[in-house]
């Protein structure tokens, strides 16, 4: 047996040695492995077992065989075992194999009858670990698993599971076969119970029936390595012994024993040693023990070669793999560290090229290999990456510069950088970064290096930067603080407009006060209000009207007076349910309990007149208990006891002072209508009285008072008359201002808003109208509150009130008595009065009791249940009765006099008999069946309006609430919401940024639902309010355009909404961030220049940004704005423009120095083309004719005498007037061209405030700050013109004195016109005598020709001479003066500048030819080109032809060396010599047309030249190689090869003659084409040049051609043998093709 296991020990070292390299020098060629051996050798400690029998005292243990004493032992394990002292101690260290001869002594034993067991090893360090052989004493396991772990015991892995029967123990594992290598399996091969000793467990990880391609590979590597292996035991043979009732005896035969174990493996490092030692601090050195710590190659460390040595990380730590040893690369840190480390982002950053990170790098160098230089540090260029020097600190002012003075570290022009460049912080520049920029102050004072003015741009004035000094902004008028970003008190919503904010404007009755919230505008509303202002109300609330406080006549203490008659066609005329009719004489009295305030009302008393005169005394009498106290804020005396008079053309007069009355202070008010009227005798005057109502006299209310803004609140609330809407009955529209005075006027009063308080039965809804307070009152009630039956009715209930009729439902406690003509009278206390209801007609009722109404009828029917014969109830026809299937009413009652019968409709029905849909409902209900139904509107129609659906249909017909639609389901157009639960308040409000089809006449079209507008391009929102990101320019009504900010001078695509500003980086600027930043111009990429202005001249300090030429304001020019300008005077910066007609001289000068110019140019280029030739002396003539002319007219003074007194004479006709005329017109002109500009100017600004208001007037908020605004423009203006009439330095008061000064101003210069003109008439009477004295008649001859004077007129005329139409004459034909020689010459030149004109159409038809042959030369350079290249194709084909040649010599040369006699050769040379080829000079001709034919389109010009001397060189090169072929060919003596070799040279020649043929026809289409332009170029004397290089150009291409003759090889042979080469021919015409 041992023999066997030594032997299975070879093979499993054979197998190993196989798959791995060899180890001789196996570390230097690649990966190298130590030795294996039994990892269990030395490790004994290591070993541990979860049991051990004997470890507490002896225990007994037995064999199998029986129970018998002599079979049973004692294992006693508290000492480790030795054959004499201990010789039962079974502990697991006994199971390391030592090859001793007592091996079967020794084992190891577990404690009797424990299953499950555990043997561990824990290693030191990894280790390969490649099979496991356990030798058992006692049964294999029944059960056992095999465990590794590679990180010390944190996790397992399993590597095999063994078991008797495996389905049982483990049933979720494989029982095979083995697929993969790796694969976990159930082996049942050593679980048997036979042998019942030493039987093995044989486990190898890597089984050899696996071919492993790549042993090296990380998966093979990683399931080789352990850090601890571990064997359970689960389970133990016990051949069913364990089904026994005495168990305890019976187990004392079943335990684990094991005689030893092997655990074969080997150091593991990787592949990066071949040999390991042990390991400090470890095991004591034990022979054959495989130690734990690798000696490691390849600049690794670590106990198993898992790290790279110091300063070799510069690539990742690899496991060696066969012959790539994956070695650890030295760190580069260019000699300024010693320490790196590997870093995985910069290896692959790198291209996995380098990771080696340096660590503490010196020299103040810093990077990945301590390349670059620290911070406050650059690379000095003059010195090497190495140099202990090479960085040098930065020169930056570190409170300027970004990182307190970081520089560019290295100069790289691709990264912009340069070496010791500052970065500025972004409020500073210089070089040194030690300046702040423009708009900034403070260095060092801010973290971007500079104080801010930190000036918000919405609250500061445009164009205006902060101080200086202090930083102070320039704030907008409503705008405060250091920055400029708060708005005043009172003030918010700061934005970017003229002021900067908006008032509060918080409504003084509504708001507590005025100050709101500075962002959203809202005010701090009273209780029960809402809203931005604390303008609106909520549900269930109300604010008074000025007459609220309105006390009905009708409900007054009265005297009896008698009644009148209503009239049924007016409008109502009165309030409450009637009129009180009040004879003369009486009183009413009124009692006054709920005054709102402490202060003074007006009292309003409305009436109806009845009589045509006036009621000429009425008093009125206040009845108070003492006098008001001090904090009523009355005027005394008061006015208790006032007398008015009552007109009878109108209905309400106001007492003429007001009242003083308080709060929760009760008042008896008397009205006596005292006196009707002195005129009239009426026995029985009477007035009805409607009402009395209190005004509150809101001029006292803080509203109206107090502050300027107030005043201007009264003068708009009286120019609106609205005071008098709170006089009459009969209300028009109230205006939006007045809504709103009479609302704050009513919250100050009130303190607030007052509670609805409508009565839950009378009304239809608790909520009631906001303005005034009315409740939606049922049918028949009355009241503000709904809480009164209207005349005529009675019983207030869920229905309204019932109409009373005669003996039926009367009120018992009242006596009525029938009223005829629509009254009825009431009879109280004895005293009658009148009181007039019109409209309502009422009946007869008598005093019934109680017990009248004790029973009634049921539903639906009617009648007196006390009475009989018929009398009793009965059905209620509405319409058929109950029953029927159409009775469409609950009950019903029989009107007394009419007997006509009444029903009470259901809900949705009317009519006598309910017959009939009730508004709001559809349907037939005069067929059977029929019934109506609601109309499907979704609560969106007034169910009371009888047009509001179609009765049939139940199509909606007048949708309320801003909806349409046959269902009333859609908002109407121009509003959004949701039409199903009334929610379509919202107005469609369109922005600028919408379709301009969208709004229409100021109404909107948007979404129905959602309300979004229909945006232009680049558009969102919902009101298409503001541009997309990245978007700008929302105001151009074309959608907005993009920012197109620069990708990389920019901070982010976006850019300013309104202005399209990118967000530049430092250094750049424009819009776009394109150009260079501000006050610099240059191309950015390059180099950016500063501005370099003068700051006196420049209209703005950016200049050009391209050339940096300076925006100079009027009058300055130069490029750095620094000198005046042309038609400026003075000294720079004071220059004055020029008089006016500097002006006008510049402009003709200017123009006759350019006509000038244009003619010295003709001349000139007529002087070129010698075509003047001929009239040289002509024009000399006419030169020297004109200069002496000018001469005379120079010299000549009685001549400038004469014609200065002519123009004197018709000047000062007109000098003055002129004069004055031509300022007033220059003054015109100026005052039309500033006119007009002004108006550009003026329709400019108002499109700018048209948008600017379109943008304000989308939102309400805005409309009302604009209402406001006009508001105060109209007030303004009206200010305005008030001053500008009554004003003493007004306008019109001063156009007034303006006009008397310009009177008085042309009175004296008349004046002066009048003595200038006396004075110019007596220095022409002057004159006139001096030139009658003066003597002309020499200057008559010399100008003439004539004597002056009228005496010599009639031939050559003289001075004074007039001719037949009376005009002036001088000179005549003939005659020798200098107007005659003067004549001529004009005709002359006339003459002579029409020749020119000729000249000229000469050289233009000229230049017409020149262009043609141009063109022609064009088309003969193409085809010059087309010839080039076949040359060149012909050429390859020679070169390949001189190859087949070189092929044929060699063959030749080969036939001869092999021995070939010369009789073969002599008949093969007959043979060739009887070949015969036509050489005739027609079929040579023939082949010469061909050429030509190629040729025939070409065209001479001067360019084809040039390409046909390369042509020529080619040809050159071509002759070279034929005279070396060809001398090589005169060598052979044998006649095959001179045949041959001369046929070639035929073949050459005849292709350098084909050559030659075209170079000819070229050279000769060449002359033929000079001699068609050679007039042209001899007309225009610029092409003579090329024509004698084209004459020498044609020498050389002969010269070539004649050379080519003379070189071609072996002349007579070509002679002699020409009629034999017939396919040397064929080959010629081939390449010609």
């Amino acid at each position: 047996e041992l023999w066997l296991e030594t032997l299975f020990f070879l093979f499993l070292l054979i197998a190993v040695s196989l798959d791995l390299p060899s180890y001789t020098d196996r570390c230097a060629e690649g990966s190298c492995y130590p030795a294996t051996g039994d990892l269990l050798i030395g490790r004994a400690r290591r070993l541990k077992a979860s049991s051990t029998c004997g470890l507490s005292g002896p225990e007994t243990f037995c064999i199998v065989s029986n129970l018998q004493a002599d079979k049973c032992f004692e294992c006693d394990s508290r000492e480790m075992y030795n054959e004499v002292t201990h010789p039962n101690s079974h502990t697991i260290e006994n199971i390391v194999t030592t090859f001793a001869p007592n091996r079967l002594k020794t084992w190891w034993q577990s404690q009797n009858g424990v299953e499950n067991v555990t043997i561990q090893l824990d290693l030191e360090a990894e280790f390969h670990f490649t099979h496991l052989i356990m030798t058992f004493k006692t049964f294999r396991p029944a059960a056992m698993v095999i465990e590794r772990s590679s990180d010390y015991g944190q996790s397992w892995q399993v590597y095999r599971y063994f078991a008797y029967d495996c389905s049982t123990t483990f049933p979720y594992i494989s029982k095979g076969p083995v697929i993969r290598v790796d694969d976990i399996i159930c082996d049942s091969r050593y679980s048997d119970t036979e042998p019942s000793t030493e039987g093995e467990v044989i486990f190898r990880v890597l089984d050899p029936v696996f071919k492993i391609r790549d042993p090296f590979s990380e998966h093979i590597q990683n399931l080789l390595r352990i850090t601890n292996l571990r064997v359970r035991m689960v389970k133990l043979h016990t051949l069913g012994d364990d089904l026994m009732n005495d168990l305890e005896d019976v187990m004392q035969k079943y335990y684990y024993a094991i005689f030893d174990m092997v655990v074969r493996g080997n150091c593991f490092c990787y592949g990066h040693a071949s040999q390991c030692a042990p390991i400090t601090g470890g095991e004591a050195r034990v022979e054959g023990m495989v130690h734990g710590h690798c000696v490691c190659k390849h600049h690794t460390a670590g106990l198993n070669c898992e790290l790279c040595e110091n300063f070799y990380h510069d690539v990742p730590w690899r496991p060696a793999e066969g012959r790539n040893t994956n070695a650890c690369k030295k760190c580069e840190c260019n000699h300024h560290s010693t320490i790196c480390h590997f870093d995985m982002a910069a290896y692959i950053a790198s291209g996995n090229v380098s990771g080696g990170v340096c660590d503490n790098c010196l020299h103040n160098t810093q990077g990945q290999h301590c390349e670059g230089c620290k911070p406050f540090y650059y690379q000095r260029p003059d010195l090497h990456k190495r140099h202990p020097d090479i960085c040098t600190p930065c020169d930056c002012d570190p409170q300027g510069s970004l990182n307190g003075g970081v520089c560019d570290s290295v100069t790289d022009v691709a990264r912009r950088l340069i070496a010791g460049q500052c970065h500025c912080k972004a409020s500073v520049e210089g070089k040194r970064c030690d300046s702040c920029k423009q708009g900034h102050y403070g260095l060092g004072q801010d973290p971007l290096g500079c104080l801010p003015c930190r000036c918000n741009p919405l609250g500061t004035l445009p164009g205006r930067a902060c101080e200086r000094n202090t930083g102070e902004c320039h704030c907008k008028r409503l705008v405060t603080s250091r920055s400029c970003n708060q708005c005043l008190p009172q003030h918010w919503g700061l934005r970017n407009d003229m002021d900067g904010c908006r008032p509060c404007d918080c409504n003084l009755g509504g708001a507590l006060n005025n100050d709101c919230s500075p962002e959203t505008g809202q005010c701090v509303c009273r209780e029960h209000m809402f809203g931005r202002r604390c303008d609106q109300v909520k549900n269930g609330y109300y604010f008074a009207t000025l007459d609220h406080y309105t006390y009905e006549a009708e409900d007054a203490e009265f005297e009896s007076v008698s009644a009148t008659q209503g009239i049924m066609d007016h409008h109502a005329t009165w309030t409450g349910i009637g009129f009180a009719n009040v004879p003369e004489g009486k009183a009413l009295q009124f009692t006054v309990d709920n005054v709102p305030q402490s202060m003074e009302y007006n009292l309003l008393i409305r009436y109806e007149p009845q009589l045509p005169d006036m009621w000429e005394d009425v008093l009125v009498v206040v009845m108070r208990t003492r006098n008001p106290s001090p904090s009523a804020h009355c005027s005394l005396p008061y006015a208790d006891q006032q007398r008015v008079s009552l007109s009878p053309g109108s209905r309400y007069v106001l007492l003429s002072r007001p009242l003083c009355l308080e709060k929760d202070k009760k008042y008896n008010l008397s009205m006596l209508l005292a006196h009707y009227s002195s005129d009239d005798h009426h026995h029985l005057p009477n007035m009805l009285i409607d009402s009395i109502v209190l005004l509150p006299v809101v001029r006292d209310l803080e509203l109206f008072s107090g502050t300027a803004d107030s005043e201007e609140a009264w003068e708009m609330f009286q120019k609106y008359r609205c005071l008098e809407l709170s006089h009459t009955i009969q209300k028009s529209p109230m205006t939006d201002i007045c809504k709103e005075y009479i609302f704050s006027a009513s919250a100050l009063l009130h303190q607030g808003v007052m509670e609805c308080e409508c009565h839950p039965q009378g009304s239809l809804s608790l909520i009631c109208n906001s303005i005034g307070g009315q409740c939606p009152c049922r049918p028949n009630v009355v009241g503000r509150k709904c809480d009164t039956c209207s005349p005529g009715t009675f019983h207030l209930g869920p229905s309204g009130c019932r109409c009373k009729f005669v003996h039926s439902f009367c009120n018992q406690t009242t006596i009525r008595r029938h009223c005829l003509h629509s009254t009825y009278m009431f009879i109280k206390h004895k005293s009658e009065l009148s009181h007039n209801v019109p409209f309502l007609s009422c009946c007869d009722c008598t005093v019934l009791h109680a017990q009248d109404y004790a029973e009634k009828c049921e539903n639906g029917y009617h009648g007196n249940v006390l009475l009989g014969s018929g009398e009793h109830c009965r059905p209620c026809m509405c319409p058929d009765g109950p029953g029927s299937g159409r009775q469409f009413a609950d009950t019903c009652y029989e009107n007394p006099n009419s007997l006509q019968l009444h029903c009470l409709c259901s809900s949705g029905y009317k009519g006598p008999r309910c017959e009939e849909c009730a508004p709001g409902y559809y349907g037939n209900p005069q067929v059977a069946g029929g019934r109506c139904h609601p109309c499907h509107c979704n609560r969106n129609i007034d169910m009371h309006d009888p047009g509001s659906c179609d009765t049939h249909t139940g199509i909606c017909l007048k949708c309320l609430y801003y909806t349409e639609g046959p269902r009333c389901q859609y908002c109407s157009h121009g509003y959004y919401g949701d039409a199903t639960t009334q929610n379509c308040q919202s107005k469609c409000v369109c922005a600028l940024g919408s379709v301009e089809q969208s709004c229409v006449d100021g109404k909107c079209e948007c979404d129905r639902v959602s309300g979004q507008c229909p945006c232009l391009p680049g558009v969102e929102g919902l009101n298409c309010d503001h541009c997309a990101p990245n978007t700008w320019n929302i105001n151009s009504r074309e959608g907005c355009q993009l920012c197109q900010c620069h990708p990389t001078h920019s901070f982010s695509p976006s850019c300013d909404a309104l202005s399209g500003q990118c967000s530049c980086k430092p250094g750049f600027g424009g819009r776009t961030c394109e150009e260079c930043r501000a006050l610099f111009w240059g191309d950015p990429e390059v180099k950016c220049n500063a501005c370099d202005c003068d700051p006196r001249g420049i209209s703005t300090l950016q200049c050009n940004k391209s050339t940096g030429k300076c925006m100079c304001v009027e009058g300055v020019a130069g490029q750095r704005c620094d000198s005046c300008r042309r038609g400026y005077v003075g000294k720079f910066p004071e220059c004055q423009q020029c008089h006016q007609c500097f002006s006008d001289w510049d402009v003709t000068v200017s123009e006759l120095t350019n006509q000038t110019e244009r003619m010295i140019g003709t001349v000139d280029e007529a002087k070129v083309t010698s075509v003047p030739a001929a009239y040289h002396d002509t024009i000399s003539s006419l030169e020297s004719g004109a200069r002496q002319l000018i001469q005379i007219l120079e010299d000549n003074e009685a001549q400038k005498t004469l014609v200065h007194n002519k123009a004197l004479l018709q000047q000062t006709k007109y000098d003055l007037v002129a004069q004055v005329s031509a300022e007033h017109g220059r003054a015109a002109e100026e005052l039309h061209s500033l006119s007009e500009e002004s108006h550009k100017l003026q329709e400019s600004m108002e499109e700018k405030q048209q948008q600017a208001l379109l943008i304000k007037h989308a939102n309400i908020r805005g409309a009302a700050d604009s209402i406001w605004q006009y508001h105060q423009q109209s007030l303004e203006a009206e200010g305005q013109v008030n001053q500008a009439t009554s004003d003493p330095q007004s306008p019109m008061e001063q156009s007034a004195g303006l006009r008397q000064a310009s009177e008085a101003m042309l009175n004296a210069i008349q004046g002066g016109y009048e003595l200038r003109l006396q004075l110019q008439a007596e220095r022409l009477d002057k004159m006139n005598r001096d030139l009658d004295q003066d003597d002309l008649s020499q200057l008559s001859h010399q100008v003439c020709g004539g004597a002056s004077g009228p005496d010599s007129c009639g031939g050559c005329e003289g001075l004074g001479c007039a001719g037949e139409a009376g005009a002036l004459q001088c000179g005549a034909a003939g005659c020798a003066g200098l107007i005659t020689e003067s004549n001529k010459a004009l005709n002359k030149a006339k003459e002579l500048d029409h020749d020119i004109l000729d000249s000229l159409k000469e050289v233009e038809k000229l230049h017409r030819m020149v262009s043609d042959a141009r063109g022609q030369a064009d088309e003969a350079k193409l085809s010059a080109q087309d010839v080039l290249s076949k040359a060149n194709q012909s050429k390859s084909r020679v070169e390949q032809t001189n190859q087949e040649l070189r092929q044929l010599v060699q063959e030749i040369r080969d036939f001869l060396t092999r021995g070939a006699d010369l009789q073969r050769i002599e008949a093969l040379a007959d043979k060739v010599l009887k070949l015969k080829m036509p050489v005739a000079a027609g079929e040579l001709k023939n082949v010469t047309m061909e050429i030509r034919q190629h040729v025939a389109s070409l065209t001479s010009v001067d360019d084809i030249l040039a390409e046909s001397a390369d042509q020529a060189h080619m040809a050159e090169m071509l002759l070279h190689q034929t005279r070396t072929v060809s001398m090589f060919r005169c060598v052979w003596l044998y006649a095959f090869v001179c045949v041959c070799v001369c046929v070639r040279v035929l073949q050459v020649e005849s292709e350098t003659a084909a050559s030659e043929l075209k170079l000819s026809n070229i050279t000769q289409r060449m002359l033929d084409a000079e001699a068609g332009v050679g007039e042209a170029k001899q007309k225009i004397l610029e092409a003579s040049s090329s024509a004698e290089n084209t004459n020498r150009v044609a020498d050389y291409v002969s010269e070539v051609m004649e050379q080519t003759k003379r070189v071609t090889g072996c002349p007579v042979l070509i002679l002699a043998l020409r009629n034999s080469c017939i396919y040397t021919v064929r080959l010629i015409k081939l390449t010609i093709v």
